[in-house]
């Protein structure tokens, strides 16, 4: 049975009355944990923070006695003296029954709130296994000194704007940006797009205030990207164009080598004539659309560049629907050989079992043997070899066409993966780790210090030694 008092290192050589706020912990082995973070802080938040009034530092001769800090819902009472170099633990309101130790664990509040806190170190998951202890304290105590998002954020968005001025400034694309997606026409063509999936995770992590490091580095980065695109490219709409006419040249070629015999495979040649007029028919559209819609499309790449005002990430999200949409002929075409390869697949694995002389059983769900009568064997047997003979050149079309448009979402995921991982990426965290400024839980120490007067604490008219204790790296 013992007490715990984890005390910022300034407040125990504290020489003036306050108000002290933290948290408290009491464990099933009945160890009451007093966690003091802040002193003379009227306004804080107990919802956002989840502080508490713990109680008060005190000058010893205004102190009383017990039933002054009961009246006054005291918890945790210190007092001072001109005498003594630090302060006297006089009241705790939530004392064990049978106590025997009283610790008090002094610690700097930088040092802890660079403490690595990981998700399944959390109070609730030591208090599910049963396992309250000291690694449960630090991390607890980690968890209550961490500064408050919103107060960060708005330290964060004055340095880096530097006035209200340039705040709304560099605010009014992204102002202008939300007015245009709350349209209810324009917001029900861009539902589906990357650029409208990216738009809502940027405002949630910007609402959370997280990361505002990663939110400021994307802003530069784009901002960069169109200045170069604006002063040093002559014409950036001609590479877009340029880009499409290359794709649309590269599939011919690919028609042109799976016309005959690609890599020695003999493919039927009605069918494979059929489908290389049909994917040519194809591409020739999508060629005379592309002409129809240059201008546009020339506009459109200088969006991009446009884009840079929101940040990187937003010129890679619209990167990514151009990229959709400059291949959505690939897409149509990997989408009829699918289809074609699933019906000759369900069709020969069907006539199998008719050549077989068996069929399946719907009732009792399974395969059993059936009579079929000569003319349908003989119509089976028709269906099976000529499915048969077409099906290697379906599956050429299929794999080559599957394998392009394997490439193209490899292409969208890494852009969606470099985008993600700029927005949330632990900047901040990573720039303190490589500096030195983040401490696992190994790290720590709990030094004993040593006091010129022992520390006393009296409980049911008997003194009980304090000891003291200093958290350090």
């Amino acid at each position: 049975m013992s007490i715990k008092i984890f005390l910022p290192t300034e407040y125990f050589y504290l020489k003036r009355a306050c108000n002290l706020y933290g948290q408290l912990h009491i464990s099933e082995d009945n160890v009451v944990v007093y966690y003091v973070v802040d002193a003379d802080n009227n306004k804080l938040d107990s919802d956002t923070n989840k502080m508490r009034f713990l109680g008060s530092i005190l000058c010893s001769d205004s102190y009383a006695d017990s039933n002054y800090c009961r009246s006054h819902d005291v918890v945790l009472c210190f007092t001072y003296s001109n005498d003594a170099p630090n302060v006297s633990l006089m009241f705790t309101g939530i004392t064990p029954e049978n106590l025997n130790q009283v610790k008090l664990i002094l610690y700097d509040k930088q040092t802890v709130r660079s403490l690595v806190i990981k998700d399944n170190n959390t109070l609730a998951h030591w208090t599910r296994e049963n396992q309250i202890n000291d690694e449960c304290d630090f991390y607890m105590l980690a968890q209550l000194v961490q500064p408050n998002p919103d107060t960060c954020r708005k330290s964060n968005d004055l340095w880096f704007y530097g006035s209200q001025s340039l705040c709304l400034l560099a605010n009014i694309p992204m102002q202008m940006f939300q007015y245009i997606v709350g349209n209810k026409f324009i917001n029900s063509i861009i539902t589906h797009t990357v650029i409208y999936r990216h738009y809502k995770e940027w405002q949630s992590i910007y609402t959370k205030g997280s990361r505002l490091s990663n939110i400021m580095i994307d802003r530069a980065l784009g901002i960069i990207l169109m200045l170069v695109l604006f002063t040093l490219v002559s014409h950036p709409g001609d590479f877009l164009i340029q880009i499409s006419h290359i794709i649309i040249h590269q599939l011919y070629s690919l028609l042109k080598v799976l016309e005959g015999s690609p890599i020695g495979l003999k493919l039927n040649i009605h069918l494979n004539n059929f489908f290389l007029d049909c994917f040519k028919y194809h591409i020739e559209l999508w060629s005379t659309f592309l002409d129809l819609i240059e201008p546009i499309v020339r506009q459109v790449f200088l969006a991009i560049g446009a884009f840079g005002c929101l940040g990187f990430t937003y010129q890679i999200a619209l990167l990514a629907d151009l990229i959709s949409i400059v291949g959505l002929h690939a897409h149509c075409f990997y989408v009829y050989t699918k289809v074609l390869n699933n019906v000759e697949v369900k069709g020969l694995t069907v006539l199998w079992q008719v050549v077989r002389g068996n069929r399946y059983n719907i009732l009792r769900n399974r395969i059993e043997a059936h009579n079929y009568m000569n003319r349908q064997l003989y119509l089976a047997t028709i269906f099976f070899s000529a499915i048969l003979f077409l099906f290697p050149t379906t599956l050429v079309y299929y794999v080559v066409f599957a394998t392009l448009k394997a490439l193209t979402c490899a292409t969208l995921a890494t852009l969606e993966c470099f985008r993600r991982k700029l927005l949330n990426f632990p900047i901040e965290m990573f720039l303190k780790y490589i500096k030195k400024g983040f401490y696992e839980i190994d790290c720590l120490r709990v030094l004993d210090i040593p006091l010129q007067k022992p520390l006393f604490f009296i409980h049911r008219n008997s003194k009980l030694i304090i000891f003291v204790y200093k958290l350090r790296v």
